[in-house]
């Protein structure tokens, strides 16, 4: 019985090193993140790149974190070098350029906001499901409507 539980670690074992190998992917591109919908040039987007779902909720540890200019109205992160695989987006306008999103006392954003998909919650942010995307090209354009 031993060696039966013995053989079915080794299969499994191997299993997810062959999973791991497929994951492991050399090839990289460029992702282009345009920000609709602002209603000013003030201040900045501060843009978070997340990779995994607990990325994604830690709000103070993303991925890949960037503050990207405003001009006329409109704003482009440009972020280069991501390996492919899956990914969500999650930004605001830090209008006050004060590197945080201003809440009011029930902790509701008074600063507009948006996430990749334009996914929206109902209350609180869209989930990793509703905001995530496949990145598998050599240049990716996403458009986010920031309200």
């Amino acid at each position: 019985m031993l060696i039966y539980f013995f053989l079915i670690s080794v299969v499994f074992s191997f299993n997810s090193l062959a999973i791991d190998v497929d994951q492991t992917n050399n090839e990289k591109g460029t992702l282009i993140v345009k920000f609709l919908g602002l209603k000013s040039s003030e201040g900045n987007i501060k843009v978070a790149l997340a990779n995994s779902k607990s990325n994604y909720s830690d709000h103070k540890n993303p991925y890949i974190g960037i503050t990207a200019e405003i001009k006329n109205n409109i704003s482009i992160a440009v972020i280069e070098n991501i390996p492919f695989g899956e990914y969500a987006v999650k930004a605001f306008h830090d209008e006050d350029a004060n590197d945080k999103l201003n809440t009011n006392f029930l902790g509701i954003p008074m600063e507009d906001y948006g996430f990749s998909n334009n996914a929206r919650g109902t209350f609180g942010p869209p989930s990793w499901e509703d905001a995530k995307f496949q990145f598998a090209k050599d240049t990716l354009n996403v458009e986010i409507i920031i309200r």
